[in-house]
């Protein structure tokens, strides 16, 4: 015996379709293009007409025109998501006293059924439709004002709106608590592919929601992606596939340190996006410099001191070849930058002379960790470690006759351009990107 499912009758639909002819089956175009250019008002009642032609009563009938709805497209040129506006289109919302099914309703209007939308099951379905004509609930779409709304039956939707206003702004916060919670896999997975950053995720009002309910899950990822990330760059290291690049810039307060380091900056990271690689930075505080520090690639230690390290800290954190945990104070956290930048008042070797602990410690083992030396006063003098032979004094107990030191020489004294692209060009051989 066949089984034949019954088609429930609806006590409200929604109609959303495009204001052009070609879509409204035995219609006359003049009146969609006057929906379109005008008011849909004349198109609305005329709809209610038919359908009340077919033995159905409406109760109450609330339209729309979406102008200003916003769709993003992928550009193959630009490589980039953009926004385009939506076609004009109407939202019309029937609340029935006698309805009909959803293929006889979209029948009598002359659309196919696809464009006719039933209510959520629930008490709040009609309710969340209502909602979604001004978008009241929806924050990411573009807000209508309520009294665009054309009411053709029923209570004005103005009056409505000012007495549901309240318990729909709740709504819209529950909703978004929801996709909050519906998105935080997908925020987990462009983390641990590298795909967004932490600020990236703070600055975005979307993803900031999805934090903030889920901040630990989503810490969680940011450290497994921060370890791996570490792991991979000891591997690069190891295998001689790059060296860090340390700079150290020094002048007087005013002088312009922050600046021009942000400018280098700005300029590597366009450089790794060249080489398909997203690059970012953290600019550390003056004291427990890496609170912040997540494994980025860039590490700005601006205007830190030398006391904020232990002088077997700065050596390690600054070995070009070696990657190592750091202190158990910053919970052994890897630096794992390519690039170093540390800027101060003091030239290199008062600075790190003033490292903690720092006993005797052979001033050499730090400046032969630099790549070079910034001085900014009235030009920008750069200087480079020179490896220079020192031979011991005379009748020396010491079976070492000679030993090296290091020394800043080959000094360049040249405008900011050219100390950028010098700069650069060490950064990129120390890379191997040529």
């Amino acid at each position: 015996m066949t089984n034949y499912k019954k088609l429930s009758t609806l006590t409200c639909v929604m109609v959303v379709q495009q204001l052009e002819p070609e879509h409204w089956q035995g219609w006359n175009s003049k009146i969609i293009d006057d929906a379109r250019n005008n008011s849909i008002e004349p198109l609305i009642k005329e709809i209610i007409k038919k359908i009340e032609e077919e033995d159905c009563i409406v109760s109450e009938a609330y339209g729309i025109k979406h102008d200003k709805d916003e769709i993003s497209v992928w550009d193959t040129q630009t490589k980039t998501y953009i926004s385009n506006t939506k076609t004009t289109h109407i939202h019309l919302l029937i609340k029935f006293e006698k309805g009909a099914t959803l293929e006889n309703l979209a029948s009598y209007i002359g659309l196919e059924s696809q464009y006719l939308e039933k209510a959520k099951s629930g008490r709040y379905g009609y309710d969340n439709l209502l909602a979604y004509l001004i978008h009241a609930k929806d924050r990411d779409k573009y807000p209508y004002s309520p009294e665009e709304v054309i009411t053709v039956r029923g209570e004005n939707y103005l009056t409505i709106y000012n007495q549901k206003k309240e318990s729909w702004t709740k709504g819209r916060a529950t909703k978004e608590a929801s996709e909050a919670n519906l998105s935080v896999d997908y925020l987990i997975s462009e983390i641990l592919e590298g795909n967004i950053s932490k600020n990236e995720i703070l600055l975005t009002d979307d993803y900031y929601k999805t934090y903030a309910l889920n901040q630990r899950k989503i810490d969680d990822a940011f450290s497994v992606y921060t370890e791996k990330k570490g792991l991979k760059t000891i591997n690069a290291l190891e295998n001689g596939e790059f060296k860090k690049t340390i700079l150290f810039i020094t002048g007087d307060s005013g002088a312009g340190k922050t600046v021009f380091s942000k400018l280098l900056i700005s300029k590597i990271k366009q450089l790794a996006k060249e080489k398909n690689e997203r690059w970012e930075h953290c600019m550390t505080a003056s004291t427990n410099p890496f609170d912040e520090y997540n494994g980025q690639e860039i590490l700005f230690m601006d205007d830190v001191r030398g006391d904020s390290l232990t002088a077997s800290d700065w050596l390690k954190l600054l070995d070009p070849y070696t990657v190592s945990p750091i202190s158990a104070r910053y919970r052994n956290k890897v630096g794992s930058a390519k690039i170093i930048i540390i800027s101060s008042i003091k030239d290199s070797n008062s600075f790190f002379y003033d490292s903690k602990n720092n006993v005797n410690e052979d001033i050499n083992q730090f400046i032969r960790r630099l790549d070079i030396l910034v001085n900014i006063n009235d030009v920008y003098h750069l200087s480079f470690p020179v490896k220079e032979k020192k031979t011991t004094q005379p009748f020396s107990d010491s079976v070492e006759k000679e030993k090296y030191i290091y020394t800043f020489s080959n000094e360049l004294m040249i405008d900011k351009n050219n100390a950028v692209r010098t700069i650069l060009e060490t950064f990129i051989n120390n890379m191997k990107w040529r």
